[in-house]
């Protein structure tokens, strides 16, 4: 796992325990020692820092490490919008490393905008700041020991080439 990935996961670790625990500073109230945000911008969410979250997302929710490249994809500037992640997970483990991840990104602020569980494919859509993260669960008997998992993030606006579109879209199959 590299640095930014530790530091992912653990800001995911730190946000889910704030979210759970509370902030623990003073009374919580308005008024004298309250806590007021800072009044400086946010970072830009970029490719790596959408990558960053649903690597961090994963990995804390128990699935295997996963296949971020784009090996074997058409070349274009259309890899500059689109991080996939991917992973054969152990059957057994495969549908609550999946759900534990979708759990931790709304978390992280991603909203669920799409869920259809479709025969043997667990399919969610979530957004968050212009990006869309594409999730599919594929349990079909074929697989045998080991299910397919992926989180493939696609910036809005994207101009994907044809034959990748359907992969990265709403379409669960």
């Amino acid at each position: 796992m590299g640095t930014r990935r530790a530091a992912v996961v653990a800001a995911v670790g730190t946000a889910v325990l704030t979210a759970v625990a509370g902030c623990g500073l003073g009374g919580g109230g308005a008024g004298e020692g309250a806590v007021t945000p800072s009044p400086t911008a946010a970072a830009p969410f970029t490719k790596e820092t959408v990558a960053d979250e649903v690597g961090a997302a994963a990995d804390a929710s128990g699935l295997p490490a996963g296949d971020d490249s784009m090996a074997g994809m058409p070349e274009g500037e259309w890899r500059d919008c689109v991080a996939p992640w991917l992973a054969d997970a152990p059957a057994a483990d495969a549908a609550g490393g999946f759900a534990a991840t979708v759990g931790r990104l709304r978390k992280l602020g991603w909203k669920v905008t799409t869920s259809r569980d479709e025969q043997d494919v667990t399919f969610r859509a979530l957004t968050k700041q212009g990006w869309s993260v594409y999730a599919r669960h594929f349990a079909m008997e074929g697989f045998g020991d080991r299910h397919p998992v992926s989180f493939t993030a696609v910036k809005d606006g994207c101009a994907l080439p044809e034959e990748v579109q359907g992969d990265f879209s709403d379409d669960p199959a």
